[in-house]
């Protein structure tokens, strides 16, 4: 017997912390995507560039004290991950964020285990 569920329901409820997190990740993912995206075509995409990286590392509680080197990774890592990106299609960058929320907490995780 296959059941069919709703694709637009969740099937396991999410913290308000994450939710929010996830939510200014997709939209660090929709700009860097556009710019990437600008940048390609020979426009100047700096004006479509947002940051939120400071407010997404005090809701996963990434410390305010990271180091350039940290700040580097995780603007590496929304290349990656961006990458794979397709603003037409929702599923791709809801499934992107809640990867790239996961990678950010792994990487928590490693800094409090280097210190």
């Amino acid at each position: 017997m296959k059941i069919n569920y709703p694709k637009n329901l969740p099937l396991v409820k999410m913290p308000k912390e994450a939710e929010f997190a996830i939510f200014f990740i997709k939209e660090e993912l929709k700009s860097r995507a556009l710019t990437n995206g600008f940048n390609k075509m020979g426009f100047d995409g700096s004006i479509c560039i947002s940051d939120f990286s400071d407010f997404i590392f005090s809701i996963i509680g990434i410390d305010n004290n990271k180091s350039d080197e940290f700040y580097e990774w995780y603007l590496g890592q929304l290349d990656i991950f961006c990458k794979d990106v397709d603003l037409f299609k929702g599923e791709t960058l809801s499934k992107q964020a809640f990867d790239f929320y996961i990678h950010l907490l792994i990487e928590k995780r490693g800094l409090g285990e280097r210190r």
